[in-house]
């Protein structure tokens, strides 16, 4: 049996070591650039659900190369041979197939032959929309793996809905929080908050020992990022109508800097996004101590790269997709 737990491409190896971490062991496996970990696993407790860098959970039970003359008869026999125990007394449940490759059946056909394999043999309702249980089948290439979803939503859903309506999710959150090494007691500082992801996912992970300010100049977000706070429990953050080009002005000195600046596509011209990071890492520079750490995000990597200015050493650089976009990380620390 395995633990698989996804998360955005190019965070793996993040993944890899908080799972790693909560059920030490060998033979783990991960599925370079597709945000795919699996360790073996026999149990899972509520433990997993505080994984702070992955989306969703699936317990498989068997994995098997398909067979070419009746794949879709070999799923079905692998489902029926296999003990279920959470279909037994369950209201309902239904079967979701994915797949990756060329094959000779559809996903929909994987979710049929299954879904009434087991309801014969269990006797459980189909629910499509509200399923208490979800059966999941991932056919991939020529293999195929058999399991139970443990996530109903996403992990990553831990904040009110005011602050996931950005661009950022609170995994890409947490990546930048230990690329650039933050622990408890460290001063924080997220000066684009927007809906307030950042700032929220420093909070709640680092605890109330570490100061953390956020800033934006849009007021409307602000009150949103406020909220989300407050209904989070996370009260001792501190957000300011702050403009990110002119930081000192507004906050004090800070250990760790974790940023989304904005890439460019309202700004419109090239050189004002230029500015921008370039006046945004000078007073970044001017409010870290020597060994501070800045981690962001940003679509525009050789751009940036021109704004850097002079006490700045790059010191790691990651590409991750989040939506079909591959924005660049970069870690950078004032010497």
């Amino acid at each position: 049996m395995w633990l698989e737990a996804t998360t955005h491409p190019g965070l793996e190896d993040l993944l890899l070591e908080e799972l790693s971490a909560l059920y030490p062991g060998e033979g783990a496996e991960v599925d370079a650039r597709k945000g795919r970990v699996r360790i073996p696993r026999a149990r899972v407790g509520e433990e997993a659900l505080g994984l702070r860098l992955a989306h969703h959970l699936v317990l498989f039970r068997a994995r098997l190369l398909l067979s070419r003359e009746d794949p879709l008869g070999a799923l079905e026999r692998a489902a029926l041979a296999l003990p279920w125990p959470e279909l037994e007394g369950a209201g309902s449940f239904r079967v979701e197939a994915r797949r990756e490759g060329e094959h000779p059946f559809t996903s929909p056909e994987v979710e049929r032959r299954v879904g009434e394999a087991l309801h014969r043999a269990y006797g459980v309702p189909v629910d499509l929309k509200r399923p208490a249980v979800r059966v999941r089948v991932d056919v991939r290439g020529e293999e195929a793996f058999l399991g139970v979803q443990l996530t109903e939503r996403p992990l990553s859903r831990r904040f009110p809905k005011a602050a996931l309506r950005g661009s950022l999710t609170p995994v890409l959150a947490q990546a930048l929080l230990r690329l650039a090494d933050a622990r408890p007691g460290m001063r924080v500082l997220d000066p684009f908050t927007g809906s307030g992801t950042i700032a929220l996912e420093a909070a709640s992970t680092l605890g109330p020992t570490s100061p953390v300010y956020a800033g934006d100049l849009d007021e409307k977000r602000l009150g949103l990022a406020r909220e989300a706070a407050l209904a989070s429990g996370l009260s001792w953050i501190r957000f300011l109508r702050a403009d990110a080009r002119h930081l000192p002005r507004f906050f004090p000195e800070v250990d760790r800097i974790l940023a989304n600046p904005p890439h460019g596509l309202r700004l419109g011209r090239k050189e004002e996004l230029f500015r921008l990071y370039r006046d945004f890492l000078r007073g970044a520079l001017a409010l870290l101590p020597p060994g501070g750490r800045v981690a962001l995000l940003t679509l525009r990597p050789a751009l940036l790269k021109r704004a850097l200015p002079p006490g700045f050493a790059l010191r790691h650089a990651r590409v991750v997709e989040q939506g079909g976009v591959y924005p660049r990380v970069f870690v950078l620390e004032k010497l």
